[in-house]
């Protein structure tokens, strides 16, 4: 039920998207939102018709999804690396017409073997920011563990979904929550391969895109916890370890940083305090909206990744943003 109640979702968030793009909404929106830009956050990639082992399927995109988008993008928006971004904003400026930047979060394999070749082909810069945790190989990401343990009979707590499960865990203090996951896995025979999809790239994979000149690389944590879960030298422990290890690992200087989960309850004023004396320059949200001058260059937005070409369409053109406007505010 769940998979079909997804699939019609799925299904009517494509067909809502193409109305607004064939309707005009998309054109006007470009037009009415000039100057402004749109980030797009992936994280994960899977191949076309291979099983994923995983419940969480959403977390990694189509490939052929993934491909047509960057394909559309390519032809039609002024693709930007995010530092670029970031800096024309903080210079007061306005975006170039159609300007879009794309990123991932976690630092997943599949970001090399199948995103790269696709970013190369067509010249797309990037960037991705990493978990340093998860690629050192020492801080396995607690959400897929979750998922894993799920799958192989394991519950949290009194939820019936992994949906319900990552939801309570998500409230938790992390130490508290880390316990409860520690219990989960020790509670059921886990798989001795992981999923594929769930494999990290490697720090020699990193250094070879970097290298490429396409891809630059921020911060996301060492161990993936919500920032605000956790006490300020936690904090802190968690944000310079990051950048640390990506300077340790590619010799370069973290500018960007993404919030774990990435909510508006995710971080607080002491996060955003941390991350300016590591030294990052922009931070970057999973709350929807676009980019421009009025935004808090700690505190930006940027949108899922869209699931179809006429939801990228609707998304990076503002159209999505520009009907919320017409309703007051109400998506």
């Amino acid at each position: 039920m769940s998979f079909l109640h997804s699939s019609l979702s799925r299904a009517g968030q494509a067909a809502k998207s193409a109305a607004l793009v064939f309707c005009g909404v998309a054109g006007l929106a470009r037009c009415q939102l000039a100057g402004e830009g749109a980030v797009l956050a992936f994280h994960g990639l899977r191949a076309d018709g291979v099983a994923t082992g995983v419940s969480d399927e959403g977390l990694h995109l189509r490939l052929s999804t993934f491909r047509a988008v960057c394909e559309r993008l390519a032809k039609g928006y002024e693709v930007m690396r995010l530092a670029e971004m970031a800096e024309i904003l903080e210079r007061g400026e306005r975006l170039p017409e159609r300007a879009v930047a794309l990123t991932f979060d976690d630092g997943y394999a599949s970001n090399y073997e199948l995103g790269y070749p696709v970013l190369r082909d067509l010249g797309l810069p990037t960037t991705i920011f990493l978990a340093t945790g998860f690629l050192d190989g020492d801080a396995p990401l607690w959400f897929q563990q979750v998922d894993v343990a799920m799958r192989q009979g394991g519950r949290v707590g009194n939820t019936r979904t992994l949906g319900e499960a990552l939801a309570h865990l998500k409230r938790l203090p992390d130490e508290v929550m880390r316990e409860e996951v520690r219990r989960l896995v020790e509670s059921v025979t886990m798989p001795l391969d992981e999923p594929e999809v769930m494999r990290p790239m490697t720090w020699a994979q990193a250094r070879e895109m970097q290298e490429g000149g396409l891809v630059d690389f921020g911060g996301h944590t060492h161990t993936h916890p919500i920032l605000s879960r956790c006490g300020v030298e936690k904090q802190r422990w968690e944000i310079r370890m990051c950048a640390d290890r990506i300077r340790a690992e590619l010799g370069a200087e973290p500018s960007a940083f993404a919030f774990p989960n990435g909510g508006v309850d995710d971080y607080t004023p002491e996060t955003l305090g941390v991350l300016k004396e590591v030294g990052y320059q922009s931070a970057w949200t999973t709350v929807c909206g676009r980019v421009n001058t009025a935004r808090n260059r700690m505190m930006m937005p940027r949108y899922g990744a869209p699931e179809s070409v006429w939801e990228a369409e609707a998304t990076v053109s503002g159209a999505f943003d520009l009907v919320r406007r017409w309703k007051g505010g109400v998506a």
